[in-house]
């Protein structure tokens, strides 16, 4: 069950000097949520890509191969763009050295003891939680990015479209090449949002130390409630994400949500990702991006 969208690599950049420190709405939870996901993104997008090189050289299908070429060169141009945001956090006072410092010595670990048939499952997984991610991203009901800053909106909007794009690219390798079956990638799911609470956990919470807002509480419980209440923005993603341990699943199953097919298609006319994510959300273009 293999995708009819064409993967294409999208080269693109951000002015992000003059964004606000909470450019979520204001909010320091929301922000500092998707701040903590960020600041890891360059060093996990290096294990993903290293993960899927490891059974490169097995996959026969030429399609997937096609895939897999392209979902390294999107891959790279994350890591990129989110370590120049980085440098953005580091002059807000996070220590962006020591974070990338203890990921990287983890993801050593990790590759050290853990199969790399299992690296290659977890890599599968976490491809599953950003590709869900990216498709609630353009949901009205979640509706994550409404109220933040155009850059970071369209920089999340461009992020998660390619997850979607390329969403099968290691579950495929992981089901043929890697011969991989239902009891591993089940397991390494959970394994997978363990090790995102246990690594990426205690930085969002640092990062709401530093800005003060674990004093006041009342800030804290209502960004919290934004995002796992009844009706939060991540408790709107478990029927999609919870699927991936039905057996048979595949990340197809989901299609091509409407409007990130639509801002593929605006992207496609013009090649600027502020008009495209303006256009989605039916919003005025700041500034273009290169």
């Amino acid at each position: 069950m293999m995708s009819a969208i064409s993967i294409q690599p999208r080269k693109v950049d951000f002015d992000v000097s003059s964004v606000p420190r909470h450019w979520n709405g204001g909010d320091p939870v929301v922000t500092r949520f998707f701040d903590a996901l960020s600041v890891h993104f360059p060093e996990g997008e290096r294990f993903f890509i290293q993960s899927v090189r490891h059974f490169q050289d097995q996959v026969t299908d030429q399609r997937l191969r096609e895939d897999i070429r392209h979902f390294i060169r999107q891959e790279g141009q994350h890591g990129i763009v989110h370590d120049r945001f980085n440098d953005v956090m580091e002059a807000q006072g996070i220590d962006v050295d020591q974070i990338t410092r203890n990921l990287r010595r983890f993801i050593r670990t990790t590759q050290k003891y853990m199969p790399e048939k299992y690296q290659l499952a977890m890599t599968a997984a976490f491809e599953h939680f950003t590709a869900t991610l990216g498709e609630a991203m353009l949901k009205d009901e979640t509706d994550m990015f409404r109220d933040a800053d155009p850059v970071m909106r369209a920089m999340f909007l461009w992020h998660g479209v390619e997850e979607v794009e390329h969403k099968a690219v290691a579950y495929d390798v992981y089901r043929t090449a890697a011969g991989g079956g239902y009891l591993t990638r089940a397991s390494a799911l959970v394994v997978a949002m363990l090790m995102v609470h246990l690594v990426v956990g205690p930085v969002f919470v640092n990062m709401l130390r530093l800005d003060g807002a674990m004093r006041r509480p009342t800030v804290v419980l209502r960004g919290l409630n934004r995002l796992y209440g009844r009706r939060g923005i991540l408790t709107r993603m478990l029927p999609e994400f919870v699927a991936w341990f039905r057996p048979g699943f595949h990340p197809w199953e989901t299609g091509m949500p409407e409007k990130v097919a639509a801002w593929l298609k605006e992207y496609g006319e013009h090649g600027d990702p502020m008009r495209a994510s303006a256009a989605v959300y039916e919003t005025e273009p700041v500034s273009e991006a290169a």
